[in-house]
């Protein structure tokens, strides 16, 4: 398959990584009420293609593992997030990984770098049990306290937006918003949005994206 063609399958299952060189952290939040370091993190893309989801989250395992941190890809546990799964059912899963800690990852937004015209890409969103996607947690103001920015599992069920490729991928800019949950209090660690412009291949994008995410973990002393 060309490397024009796996883009393509990318952007369009909603994948939400496509980062390259000019993969930004555009927003970055931590608790200041969490204090250590996470030990072992359970991985989860909610995309809607599963190969590619394998991809990114054998990527993200990949990077952390090697910065010392237990990580858990969550493909690997039979979790599947192209379709809901009830709390419970994950929970277990997280457990018997003895896992202190969730990462989630997502596409949140597109913007246009410059004029494309009419062929800028647009979305379809599937409403999960929580109704609307509603807004970022990551845009909270920065004193709410934990407790109300919701929780891992209300964010991994508000439910699923799928990106539809412009006919040409120049100029355009995907907002990719990663989230890190404490699964004993299941308060909010630690979030950040990324700006990625779409370009290269798939596999090279994700171990961009996955750098500045741990990048920015290790600067917040996470890992």
């Amino acid at each position: 398959m060309t490397i024009a063609k796996r883009l393509l399958t990318l952007v369009l299952s909603g994948l939400l990584v496509a980062a390259c060189t000019g993969t930004k952290t555009s927003e970055s939040w931590k608790s200041q009420s969490y204090e250590g370091k996470i030990n072992k993190v359970y991985i989860i893309g909610i995309a809607k293609s599963e190969p590619n989801r394998m991809l990114f989250e054998d990527t993200f395992e990949s990077r952390l593992t090697s910065a010392g941190v237990g990580a858990v890809a969550s493909y690997k546990d039979l979790l599947p997030t192209n379709q809901e799964v009830e709390r419970q059912d994950i929970i277990k899963r997280m457990r018997n990984n003895n896992c202190d800690s969730v990462l989630l990852t997502r596409l949140v937004g597109q913007k246009k770098k410059g004029s494309i015209g009419s062929r800028h890409g647009s979305y379809t969103y599937t409403p999960g049990t929580y109704g609307g996607y509603g807004p970022s947690v990551q845009r909270l103001p920065s004193d709410t306290p934990a407790g109300q920015r919701g929780t891992w599992y209300k964010y991994y069920n508000a439910g699923r937006m799928n990106y539809v490729a412009p006919t040409s991928l120049d100029n355009v800019i995907l907002t990719v918003e990663s989230v890190l949950y404490d699964l004993n209090t299941e308060e909010l660690i630690w979030s950040a949005q990324l700006e990625t412009h779409l370009e290269g291949n798939i596999e090279t994008m994700m171990r961009l994206f996955v750098e500045e995410v741990a990048k920015d973990l290790k600067d917040k002393g996470l890992i």
